[in-house]
């Protein structure tokens, strides 16, 4: 009888040990188009007067705890933004290609979904400069390809002993596919559209090859600055179907409500992270919040937690910061409402419980 409570002891305690820890940051954009733009910098050029150091000041020491950290680059990395992929597309963003990835890799994000409504545009030519501007300074990307088939093919790699699997793109909108050219196919680069028959047959295929892998969903979706639509609900819902362990969507500029579906954690949009665009809180109403989410696996389950930031940069001054009390209640109830969880004040976190 001895025994077998010792034996029972140790199996719960191998089930809880932590194996990796990897942070998931949202929309990441310096602002390059916007900072440079006298339309947009109100005669101020944050970047020019602060640098690039300043914008990860408050939040660096979560980063550099982790072991991988992964973003969402909304930008073409271009050296002249020229000859953009229409000049109907309302906002055209560019990045610097040498400043960029330095500063990414600077402050421990190797990994990029490309899979979003601004990488392309500057068309091919802008996405192949990106391409070869990650890959001299090392950083992986994923959510964009060569054709259709390599767009929509994940990030593989190990954390902590385990294989993750990322899958990044961008949800279907006609313009950008009939007006902007955007989404990959048998013949021209482009984003990965996030076809959920495909996506399903992808999954599926990555959990047999795969089956003691965390696979997660990095979508780019959702109506800017409003909660969560029932499109996105029903793609996240047949992801966790389809054998993902995870769905961690990004795009609105705002954060959306977060669900339990099957015992599975679906966030259905994490916002901002660095985006040094002026925004449209204060006209939208939206709640001007991101989270980065941090994903900590052991050997039975992947275990969330939530590090919300404030993004509205006309009253922040472009200087990103974690939540402060009032803020990180309003943030739980809003993104969690009746489900359950703890907020610690102290590290201006909040874990959601099962």
């Amino acid at each position: 009888m001895v025994i077998r409570i010792f034996l029972f002891g140790i199996a719960l305690f191998i089930g809880s040990i932590s194996y990796a820890d990897i942070l998931f940051v949202g929309d990441t954009h310096f602002g390059e188009n916007y900072q440079y733009s006298p339309r947009y910098n109100k005669g101020v050029n944050i970047i020019d007067e602060q640098g690039y150091d300043i914008f990860f000041e408050n939040v660096k020491h979560v980063l550099m705890r982790r072991e991988t950290v992964i973003a969402n680059l909304e930008t073409p990395l271009i050296s002249s933004p020229e000859n953009p992929v229409s000049y109907y597309k309302p906002y055209l963003h560019w990045s610097d290609p040498i400043a960029v990835p330095k500063y990414l890799t600077k402050y421990n994000i190797r990994y990029v979904s490309l899979g979003n409504n601004h990488v392309f545009d500057y068309g091919p030519l802008g996405f192949e400069q990106t391409i070869l501007s990650l890959q001299a300074s090392g950083i992986n990307w994923f959510g964009a390809g060569s054709n259709d088939s390599a767009a929509i093919e994940a990030l593989i790699t190990k954390a902590g002993g385990k294989t993750l699997i990322v899958f990044g793109g961008f949800e279907y909108r006609q313009k950008y596919d009939t007006l902007f050219d955007f989404y990959a196919s048998l013949t021209k680069p482009g984003v990965n559209m996030l076809d959920t028959l495909k996506m399903n047959l992808k999954i599926k295929e990555y959990r047999l090859k795969y089956p003691e892998a965390i696979i997660v969903i990095y979508p780019h979706w959702g109506a800017n600055y409003k909660p969560a639509g029932t499109q996105q609900k029903a793609m996240a819902h047949s992801y966790i179907n389809a054998g993902a362990d995870a769905v961690i969507g990004h795009g609105a500029h705002t954060v959306q409500e977060a669900e339990l579906y099957n015992g599975k954690w679906i966030f259905y949009n994490i916002g901002n992270f660095i985006f040094n665009a002026p925004g449209r809180y204060g006209s939208t109403g939206a709640k001007p919040y991101g989270m980065m989410i941090s994903l900590n696996f052991t050997a039975s389950d992947v275990r969330p937690t939530i590090y919300p930031l404030y993004t509205n940069n006309k009253e922040s001054d472009y200087s990103l910061r974690l939540l402060d009390d009032d803020e990180l209640d309003d943030c739980a109830a809003y993104v969690l409402g009746d489900s359950k969880y703890h907020v610690d004040y102290n590290e201006h976190s909040i874990t959601p419980g099962n």
